[in-house]
């Protein structure tokens, strides 16, 4: 399988107060040498505690935070060396879902504005007619009806907004999206049924998700391979029925102990 992205031995430290003893310079280091690869049509989850530096190492995938050290490649260059086309031609192929889908929508935008707004940006020069005609499309894929277009974010369930936001994220068909603890914020019947759209979307698309959370149970859902983070570091990976059914940290066992995974596979 082809490799959309691969990360290596990325570092993330940002700088913090000073010593006030000896007035040197501190850092905290928010990703600590990290490596990973995310295939064509691969779900790789990235779980652990608030903090442990999952929605960093995405941001840094994502190109939203550039890394103190390390290199990050798509589709097999590197993205620092990317000329401005090269760089526009990453950002409409990596796409983002985030965690509270309200606040990632533009609340004086309509949902229709708000879908229209990626498409004017990397497919200005198409006719209107036709991406209205994308944008019907993307609504019938989420399952929602045309009637939501004309109103905003705050008329609207917060179900009904993660599926605008995936419509939105995937409007553009990109390769990769990054779904950064996008069912976290959702009651747990809404979080099975978005999952579920997920599945089916990926398999539809084949494209490729990076899936942040911190619910190991939501992880197991979707994830082929998973990594386990603590403290900006990886302390487990690995195809996700060995991480998580015979796991080998003892972090990785407290997370399976204090989540649902077990009840939900026994």
């Amino acid at each position: 399988m082809e490799t959309i992205i691969e990360a290596e031995e990325l570092v993330k430290e940002y700088k913090i107060k000073k010593q006030q003893l000896f007035n040197k310079q501190a850092y905290f280091q928010a990703v600590d040498h990290v490596s990973l690869q995310v295939r064509v049509g691969q779900t790789v989850g990235v779980v652990g505690e608030s903090g442990s530096g999952k929605s960093t190492l995405s941001e840094l995938i994502g190109g939203l935070q550039q890394p103190t050290n390390g290199s990050i490649k798509y589709l097999g260059k590197d993205i620092s060396s990317f000329t401005s086309t090269e760089y526009r031609h990453f950002r409409q192929n990596i796409q983002f879902i985030f965690q509270s889908p309200k606040d990632s929508l533009h609340p004086f935008y309509t949902i229709k504005e708000n879908l229209m707004e990626p498409l004017g940006i990397f497919k200005k020069h198409q006719p209107e007619r036709i991406l209205l005609q994308e944008i019907h499309d993307m609504l019938d894929q989420v399952y929602l009806d045309e009637s939501i277009l004309n109103k905003h974010a705050s008329e609207i369930s917060g179900g009904q907004a993660q599926r605008v936001a995936i419509a939105r994220a995937l409007i553009l068909k990109p390769k990769l999206i990054i779904a950064d603890e996008c069912v976290s914020a959702l009651d747990v019947s809404v979080q099975a049924q978005i999952i579920q759209l997920l599945k089916e979307l990926q398999q539809k698309h084949q494209m490729s998700y990076l899936f942040i959370s911190h619910d190991i149970s939501a992880v197991n859902e979707v994830a082929d391979y998973v990594m386990v983070m603590k403290n900006g570091q990886v302390l487990e990976q690995g195809m996700t029925e060995q991480v998580l059914f015979q796991p080998k940290h003892d972090y990785t066992k407290t997370l399976i102990s204090s989540s649902y995974l077990l009840e939900r596979e026994g």
